[in-house]
Parts: C-alpha cells; structure tokens; sequence
C-alpha cells in the first residue's frame, strides 16, 4: 500500500516491483517536498518497492 500524508492525502497500490523514483514521478511527487518511507526505514528514489511493501510519503513542512 502505498500512502501520501500531507496537505493532500491519497492511497494507491501497484502490481508488480517499481524502482522508488517511477512511483514518485507517476504520481507527480517532488523528492523537494517529501521523504519516503518504506517498511518504516528511510529510502532513497533508486530502492524497489515490492506490492506487498508498505511506503509512505510525507509531506515536508517548515514555519517558523
């Protein structure tokens, strides 16, 4: 499953094992603007991400 947490929210699946960085270009996501998390630990846009895996993005917010 994969999850979008952040001004906007969404979910989606995929079918078959994507590199991190194809994900994130497909559903429009800045690496600028959100960290990656698969399985709980940090990734980085080249790790695979299989059907079965859980990745979340999360939205970067700074203020001050």
């Amino acid at each position: 499953m994969i999850k979008i947490i952040g001004r906007k929210s969404d979910q989606a699946t995929i079918k078959e094992p994507l590199a991190l960085l194809n994900i994130m270009q497909s559903m429009s996501i800045s690496r600028e603007r959100f960290i990656a998390l698969l399985n709980g630990a940090p990734a980085t846009s080249d790790d695979i991400v299989k059907p079965d895996d859980d990745l979340v993005f999360l939205e970067i917010f700074s203020g001050g």
